[in-house]
């Protein structure tokens, strides 16, 4: 249940009626620090590894696969465990977990060359972001007014991608790489990511009034805990339709994880755009992204959420990713159309963020758990791409791109199985959680 009755009204502070709630505000900034340091190094670690520690391209996929295994994990339990622990807690343990794992990835793996405790380095610190920011998700979807929903995951997405996209690409391209090279530039994420987990800790925290018994009690039981995690999984059987919500979510990012694996390396080193040149590229699509979030997380209000997932997300998205491949076939290394290609695909990945607010609809009395196979999707992308990638051996790269364009087609198809019940039933993907629910599309009879 919502701790927050009712919407935001014309008398509402300012934050409210763009759908943040006011002691959730700092959780906003803590999140773009945090997915700042989480995200530094993926601009160009595949090449890092490969030219500076002696990694094979199949060597990097398989460590990021096994961390993106671990991340769709953790990123069930981000929204499972909400409910049984409060969010507050999960978002700590993220945090914790991410320095210490990262220590042992970085200390112990890449520092010594040894490739074995890279890999359980790097998987497990995918239990860090996710526990983090998609704890914080869950808390956003469960005390934001259903009526402003839209935009508060909006305001959530505009953080995330903000941090672990633009900027994130953009410090070590601009000055960090250059200044202290790549390596010191992966140690400098400590920074970041301890000053945005010391802001949650600090500054976000619900009034004492409206705390749970999870949030206020002691450590939560194993019986909790494992009633959390039960009913994340039951939730596909009591509300089929989250599975639907939860391939849709897998597909959103499939590409935007496989592509620095495969693609980037063969943009600098076959097609030749400079690494500089492409770190740029990749910051900007993600610049782009961190401001079409926030503007379709308006847009799904206004025309329907539905309609704006299926043919913004997935259509748009097929079409830029096909075009991030053949405009190299048509100009060769032209960094202005791959550039522009970059930027459509980066403001149509934003087209997915309505889905974040149709799934707790989905399910209006368990928000917690539609959330964690929302979570659970996203996490699951991380892996699916990446682990696509050796199918560039018998594909090829424009094969590989294609088969990334086709699946944005197919996910956007299945968001039409997301459409509201006729009935306005809890099982359906738009009003079914009350009367004050923002509908999924304005005019559902004939979406």
């Amino acid at each position: 249940m919502s701790t927050q009755q009712g919407g935001a009204s014309p008398s509402s502070g300012f934050l409210e009626r763009q759908g943040i709630v006011k002691y959730l505000a700092w959780g906003f900034v803590a999140v773009i620090l945090f997915q700042t340091g989480n995200g530094m190094e993926l601009g160009f670690y595949s090449n890092f590894l490969q030219t500076s520690k002696g990694l094979s391209s199949g060597q990097v996929a398989a460590m990021t696969a096994a961390y993106g295994i671990v991340i769709a994990i953790a990123s069930w339990f981000s929204g499972a465990l909400a409910d049984a622990w409060g969010p507050r807690r999960v978002m700590i343990l993220g945090f914790i977990a991410w320095l210490v794992f990262e220590l042992v990835f970085l200390g112990g793996g890449v520092s010594t060359g040894t490739y074995w405790v890279m890999v359980v380095g790097y998987a497990l610190r995918g239990f860090g972001y996710p526990l983090f920011c998609y704890g914080f998700l869950a808390w956003v979807t469960m005390d934001t007014p259903e009526e402003t929903l839209g935009r508060g995951v909006g305001w959530f997405w505009f953080a995330q991608s903000l941090g672990m996209g633009a900027l994130a690409a953009y410090i070590p391209s601009f000055f960090l790489i250059s200044a202290v090279g790549e390596m010191g530039t992966l140690w400098m994420s400590f920074v970041f990511v301890i000053i945005g987990g010391l802001i949650a800790i600090l500054f976000v925290r619900r009034p004492k009034e409206m705390q749970t018994a999870a949030e206020t009690g002691s450590a939560p039981s194993l019986s909790q805990t494992a009633g959390g995690l039960v009913r994340g999984v039951t939730i596909l059987k009591t509300h089929p339709k989250t599975g639907v919500g939860g391939i849709v979510r897998i597909i959103n990012q499939c590409a935007y994880f496989g592509i620095p694996v495969f693609f980037a390396p063969w943009i600098v080193s076959t097609v030749g755009i400079p690494q500089a040149k492409w770190l740029t590229i990749w910051g900007t699509l993600n610049l782009a992204n961190v401001f079409a979030n926030l503007a379709f997380g308006y847009i799904g209000d206004a025309v329907g959420r539905v309609r704006t997932v299926a043919w913004f997300g997935g259509l748009g998205c097929g079409i830029s990713v096909f075009l991030m491949w053949w405009f190299p076939h048509l100009w060769g290394a032209s960094f202005g159309a791959e550039l522009f290609a970059g930027i459509l695909f980066g403001i149509f990945l934003a087209a997915y963020v309505p889905l974040s607010a149709l799934m707790p609809m989905l399910a209006p009395e368990q928000k917690g758990s539609a959330v964690a196979i929302l979570n659970l999707g996203a996490g699951l992308s991380n892996f699916v791409g990446p682990a696509l990638v050796p199918l560039a051996g018998p594909l090829g790269v424009g094969g590989l791109m294609i088969l990334y364009a086709a699946l944005h087609v197919v996910g956007g198809g299945l968001t039409y199985g997301l459409k509201p019940s006729k009935d306005g039933g809890s099982n359906g993907a738009g009003a079914g959680g009350g009367p004050k629910t923002a509908p999924a599309d304005p005019k559902p009879a004939s979406a």
